[in-house]
């Protein structure tokens, strides 16, 4: 197990994983649309054999697939989702999974979310379905379902370049966060065990905060205050039906309780938020502020 392409290598997760496997004496295949950008380029001085092409042309790519040992599945975000978007990124998944499968792939590993199983009740065709094709095909493969990435705070739908924090989730309802290192981390560990993890599913966060606790740990960081804007439901469903039913489900139901032992069983320390802030999180804030200040 020692060549391993790695899908969406220059996104969060995806580039995070790439970097692990390099430190690790892998060989990463990194796919990109575009081996020009920055992030590509920066892959490639690392070690990384870049790859164009996409998802969608997947079947371009038997080549490389015959090449490999192992994949990392982590499929491009939908911010704005939809039935149609759904159905579109499950249809990709086992079309990938099922190219896999027929040039010999040792072991596939595929990035789904926390919650996955309980959204299979309004997502019918979703990361659910990716994830039982793969368990259920003749690969050995494992799943990984990460929580939200602490990294999303960046993003401009939080409002914190505007001295906000745009909570579009229930204000009293903890969830798990993760840093997106520590799952380039674990996804290293899991190809470097995969027999270990073969047919596994594994729930990958760390603890649990509510926005409220969210918001203190910033404003203690930024030492000032923020604006607490709680998005309310209707304001959701019109701009994601599906977005909209997750909010609902994590306010009603939760998530599954994650289990820690497992996770420290093969990784001992995650990366806690107040961690994160100290080392990345708040730089980029203030980062995010002075580009708006400019602008």
């Amino acid at each position: 197990m020692k060549r391993i392409l790695v899908t969406g290598a220059t996104g969060k997760q995806g580039s995070a994983a790439a970097y692990e496997l390099l430190k690790n004496n892998f060989e990463v295949f990194a796919l990109t649309r575009n081996p020009q950008s920055s992030k590509a380029v920066d892959l490639k001085k690392a070690g990384a054999i870049l790859v164009k092409g996409d998802l969608e042309g997947i079947e371009d790519l038997s080549g490389i697939f015959k090449k490999v040992d192992g994949l990392y599945l982590v499929l491009p975000p939908v911010w704005v989702s939809s039935r149609e978007s759904d159905e579109k990124e499950a249809e990709i998944g086992m079309r990938t999974i099922k190219l896999a499968e027929e040039q010999g792939v040792k072991f596939v590993l595929y990035s789904s979310v926390l919650g996955s199983d309980k959204q299979n009740l309004f997502r019918p065709k979703f990361k659910f379905t990716i994830e039982k094709y793969l368990l259920e095909s003749n690969l050995q493969g494992a799943v990984i379902r990460p929580a939200s990435f602490m990294e999303n705070l960046l993003l401009p739908s939080f409002g914190l370049a505007e001295d906000k924090f745009v909570n579009p989730l229930p204000e009293e309802k903890a969830i798990s966060w993760v840093a997106t290192n520590d799952i380039g981390t674990f996804a290293r560990i899991i190809f470097q065990n995969y027999k270990a993890f073969n047919g596994k599913t594994v729930d990958f966060g760390d603890k649990l905060f509510t926005p409220k606790q969210v918001l203190n740990l910033l404003e203690e960081k930024l030492n000032q205050p923020i604006k607490f804007v709680q998005v309310p439901l209707a304001i959701l469903y019109q701009q994601s039906e599906t977005f909209a039913k997750l909010v609902e489900m994590i306010d009603k139901e939760g998530y599954d309780p994650i289990d820690y032992r497992f996770i420290s069983s093969w990784m001992p320390k995650l990366t806690g938020f107040e961690q994160w802030m100290d080392e990345i999180g708040i730089e980029k804030i203030k980062e995010l502020r002075s580009v708006d200040d400019q602008s």
